[in-house]
């Protein structure tokens, strides 16, 4: 779906709720939101309620962001309540978050925005968290049965979700194992050094391949990684510097200034990040930094199966492999 035209219907459709507003005023002092239903412009699989029906949506039940009825609200640690979506969105285009070292035993885990992101409150500024209100939820529901409806056809029509067109986050770990061996007796350079070099993101079905760069003096120091796990293990004897570039499936895109454009010409589908070996943190064990990503979901086309989508990922699989071995000429 074309997020332009995702764009267009939301304005239409906020134009014809401002427009409601105004020809039905409220009778109460108390500021609230008139929201007239049934319209057929809002097009097909919209729910269905009686034409005309009008709800006055208080003030205290709009979302300070979008300004319409609170939808999967959630409550800030400031007491602020927004929509889970504009949270979500605010607090992911926020995102700023450096990389943090921890233990090389932490597990990768999808990182939620809402809940796990502290960012400034779009409301007062201050550092927050937020959570969801099933309570609060329950109330709108039931308050406001038909703007309910409207709301949630059009958080299923515009996407509003993981399969969406929204910016979502993502967890990357990049790092490394280590233990100490003992060297052979024939090791003149006394490679003591048996490490593990591993990029673990927590989605892995958006990732096409990661491709690592060793040290020059590696004999193979170019390494291609298409399927989990994004390793490689090796045995010296000092440290250095690792590159390791994600690249993204067709239709994905890093939403980084340092992103790059894929071998095969994706725009931003690939994201440069480096690793320093680490020998010593964690009683010798190694480390790896936690790195909060931003994603976009670039597609814009309809009718491809999954069956098409496939094949098309294998064939461009094959040919990169193809050039990397000297036996494709395009």
């Amino acid at each position: 779906m074309n997020s332009s035209t995702n764009g267009d219907d939301r304005a239409v459709r906020r134009t014809r709720r401002s427009t409601a507003r105004s020809q039905n005023p409220p009778a109460s002092p108390f500021p609230v939101s008139s929201t007239t239903l049934g319209n057929s412009s809002d097009g097909p699989g919209a729910p269905a309620v009686p034409a005309g029906v009008v709800e006055d949506v208080d003030e205290d039940d709009l979302c300070p962001i979008c300004h319409l009825l609170l939808y999967d609200p959630v409550t800030t640690t400031c007491n602020h309540t927004l929509c889970n979506f504009c949270m979500a969105q605010w607090a992911s285009v926020s995102l700023a978050t450096p990389m943090t070292i921890v233990d090389v035993d932490e597990e990768p885990v999808a990182f939620d925005p809402v809940s796990e992101l502290e960012a400034r409150c779009p409301m007062c500024r201050t550092m927050t968290t937020a959570s969801s209100n099933g309570v609060r939820a329950e109330i709108l529901k039931a308050r406001y049965p038909h703007t309910w409806a409207e709301r949630e056809h059009e958080a299923e029509t515009d996407g509003q979700g993981p399969g969406g067109d929204a910016i979502q986050t993502i967890t990357v770990y990049i790092g490394n194992r280590h233990q100490h061996v003992q060297p052979r007796e024939d090791d003149h350079a006394e490679n003591r050094h048996e490490w593990t070099f591993f990029v673990r993101p927590s989605r892995t079905d958006i990732i096409e391949e990661v491709h690592i760069h060793l040290h020059p003096t590696f004999r193979q120091n170019h390494v291609v990684r298409q399927r989990p796990p994004y390793q490689i293990s090796r045995l010296g004897w000092g440290v250095f510097q690792i590159m390791a570039s994600v690249i993204l499936k067709a239709g994905y895109a890093w939403v980084s200034d340092d992103a790059q454009d894929t071998p095969d010409g994706a725009p931003k589908g690939m994201l440069p990040l480096q690793w320093m070996l680490d020998f010593a943190s964690f009683d010798g064990k190694g480390s790896m930094g936690r790195c909060r990503l931003k994603v976009k979901n670039d597609r814009d086309w309809e009718g491809v199966s999954e069956e098409e989508e496939r094949d098309n990922r294998e064939f461009g699989r094959m040919v990169r492999q193809y050039e990397r071995d000297g036996r494709y000429e395009p």
